[in-house]
């Protein structure tokens, strides 16, 4: 019996692991190693794994991709992936870039099922005795204030809480103040940058004028 015990535990343990490896390798083999996506943040982290990193973004409905730097443990993830912001996508040593859809949901644990927003991120809760995960707020979303240019966003610029972003104003558009928006704990931006159409301050001279 003890025999058939010792035999019996490694086919378990066989049965069990197997199947999560195997689940793993359509990501793994769709890494892009020297490459990352940029000016897309939602949030980064530090002194995490990378399949921590991958997790992080599963249980973040808005991220579509992950920046991952090896050398440093260090993950990026992000709101677009390089289909939807393909002038992003560029060579970068060291880094390794990976999209949300080549992992299976299942890494995500109580989170897989998760019912969160777009602007949140699921949180497993321990020793819980009804849900075994809440949703916490995670971004301030994409600024969209009329004629606001994105285009001027720095590398290390976010859109997650307590994240800020450097902005200017498009084309057409005059712009007051510093142009630095900053992510609100209330899942808000705080703007200091106003865009005004050239129309619109066509008007306000005529009107001083008269």
């Amino acid at each position: 019996m003890l025999l058939f015990q010792i035999f019996r535990c490694p086919w378990f343990l066989i049965s069990v692991l197997v199947p999560c490896f195997c689940s793993l390798q359509p990501g793994f083999s769709k890494l892009q190693r020297g490459h990352r996506l940029d000016r897309k943040l939602i949030q980064s982290f530090t002194e995490v794994s990378f399949l921590d990193c991958v997790i992080e973004c599963l249980v973040t409905p808005r991220c579509k991709s992950v920046n991952y730097y090896k050398g440093a443990n260090y993950c990026e993830i992000n709101y677009e992936n390089k289909t939807t912001a393909e002038t992003r996508y560029m060579d970068s040593a060291g880094w390794v870039y990976s999209e949300k859809e080549h992992w299976p949901q299942e890494l995500a644990g109580a989170c897989s099922n998760s019912t969160c927003e777009i602007n949140q991120t699921c949180k497993h809760k321990r020793y819980s005795a009804d849900k075994f995960y809440e949703c916490v707020l995670s971004d301030c979303g994409i600024p969209d204030q009329n004629g606001i240019d994105l285009n001027t966003t720095r590398r290390e610029d976010a859109i997650g809480l307590h994240r800020g972003i450097h902005a200017s104003c498009a084309d057409g558009y005059f712009q007051s103040g510093s142009g630095r928006l900053i992510c609100q704990s209330n899942g808000e931006w705080k703007f200091d940058i106003v865009c005004e159409g050239e129309y619109a301050n066509l008007i306000c001279e005529e009107v001083i004028y008269l």
